[in-house]
């Protein structure tokens, strides 16, 4: 029997097949499966990966237990569109979120806060009694506070005014992201017209570039540790579990939370991935213990 493991976020996606009998691994990486974002390249990348991975190792799809969690999964009917399509592959398939594969990842399954700050964000805890509670996460449209693509929105939106104004832009920052995009309002405009959430998130990054020489800079990174700390509290509530900060912008984002918010940080003990892995896993060995009973 095989077990595949399937992380797919706003940039990218990771798949792993394991072979349970031999303790191979086979694993690819393809671009994004945000069911929110684009659906229909997200069940591309998919069954791309599906694929290349059959392909590589020899398994036949109809053999292998699957857990993909999968950003936008809290969507209950494009989760539901996604299974109707991708489950008669399998002998069993779990589409759960990403958010929810990161949090038994982070802590191998142990109880833990995960706040996961990629192109989204997102908060979850994991109870000693197995319980789950998510916050946030609710798509970039209203949310995802602290995520790249939210951050990438403020700056922009600090670019706008600064090119309705009568100086001009005068920010290293935002200069920096009038070249990546469009310096001039009409070819500007076009882009805005255009722009997905991954496009927003990838101005994340000089945010914290530029925090040194920018004021803007700064005030935006203000705001980026406020929403997290915001996050952490929400999903801790009046428990004493350790946070796990997770995704492209944890390790950066970190460093601007308050002394007592970083004293309850934890180094990730797995990924998402291995959140998945973890969820295919207790699937099969259940299947197996049902086959077992008389």
């Amino acid at each position: 029997m095989w077990i595949l493991a399937l992380d797919g976020g706003g940039s990218k996606t990771l798949a792993k097949l394991s072979n349970i009998e031999t303790g191979q691994h086979w694993q690819q990486q393809a671009g994004p499966a945000s069911l929110t974002n684009d659906f229909t390249l997200a069940l591309a990348n998919i069954n791309l990966l599906i694929s290349q991975l059959c392909q590589a190792s020899g398994a036949v799809p109809s053999q292998i237990i699957a857990v993909m969690g999968l950003a936008g999964a809290n969507n209950s009917q494009l989760q539901q569109q996604a299974n109707t399509e991708l489950a008669p592959l399998f002998a069993q398939l779990l589409i759960t979120t990403d958010a929810r594969t990161s949090l038994y990842g982070a802590n191998l399954g142990q109880p833990v806060i995960v706040v996961a700050l990629g192109t989204g964000s997102v908060a979850m805890r994991l109870q000693a009694d197995g319980h789950e509670h998510q916050v946030g996460g609710w798509g970039f449209a209203i949310g995802d506070e602290g995520g790249g693509a939210w951050l990438g929105k403020l700056a922009m939106r600090k670019l706008l005014w600064q090119l309705d104004s009568l100086a001009g832009i005068n920010s290293p920052l935002l200069q920096a992201i009038a070249d990546k995009t469009a310096a001039k309002p009409t070819p500007l405009l076009s882009w805005l017209q255009h722009a997905k959430a991954q496009d927003y998130a990838q101005l994340a990054p000089l945010v914290f570039e530029y925090q040194q020489q920018c004021s803007i800079a700064r005030q935006l990174l203000i705001q980026q540790g406020q929403a997290v700390s915001q996050l952490i509290y929400a999903a801790r509530e009046d428990t004493e579990l350790p946070v796990v900060l997770l995704g492209g912008l944890a390790k950066l984002t970190g460093t601007l939370l308050r002394q007592s918010e970083q004293a309850i940080l934890q180094p990730a003990k797995g990924s998402a991935l291995d959140g998945a892995h973890f969820l295919a896993l207790q699937l099969y060995q259940r299947d197996n213990l049902h086959k077992d009973l008389p």
